[in-house]
């Protein structure tokens, strides 16, 4: 068993006629990464706007890095008790929501913010890395939407930190 009771992914559509229907309900397990942390992507989009039109489960494919750069990533990330991630860049707009226990989220230049239960960090492309100081273990669910690089001063600033092998997941 995880450290984390495995999420439960339901998800809508239409049949024959429109009317709604559940298309799926399962639960989803997380796996162990390269990351001292278990990952599962809960559902995925590979162009945006994304399409409605029919049903294919976007999870029966691996995703093959933490953002797909054309859609959006909702994935679910379990943090062991005190342990750190490296530091990373994706080229996406980031929404992490903290489910359970309490993280710090670290910049590069050595600031440092904890989050507690509730909380939302947005991440817009910075070098960033999250620790677990406590001896329990915490839950974020992540929204991740394709972005452009951030442009400084003519200088762009392009995913870094992890290689996409080390972030594949789902693919069941």
């Amino acid at each position: 068993m995880g450290l984390f009771p495995a999420p439960r992914r339901v998800v809508t559509g239409h049949d024959d006629n429109g009317n709604a229907v559940y298309v799926d309900d399962k639960q989803i397990v997380p796996e162990p990464t390269g990351f001292d942390c278990d990952f599962a992507v809960l559902y995925e989009t590979h162009q945006f706007p994304a399409s409605n039109d029919k049903w294919e489960d976007p999870i029966l494919e691996s995703t093959k890095s933490l953002a797909n750069g054309k859609g959006v990533v909702i994935r679910v990330v379990d943090f062991k008790p005190n342990t750190k991630t490296r530091f990373h860049r994706t080229m996406s707009l980031d929404f992490g929501i903290i489910f359970e226990g309490e993280m710090i989220c670290y910049l590069d230049n050595g600031v440092e913010l904890s989050l507690k239960r509730g909380d939302v960090c947005v991440q817009r492309g910075t070098i960033h890395g999250w620790e677990n100081r406590t001896d329990k273990p915490a839950r974020i669910y992540f929204v991740l939407t394709a972005a452009d690089p951030v442009n400084v001063n003519g200088k762009l600033l392009t995913t870094a930190g992890f290689h996409d092998q080390e972030a594949e997941s789902g693919g069941k």
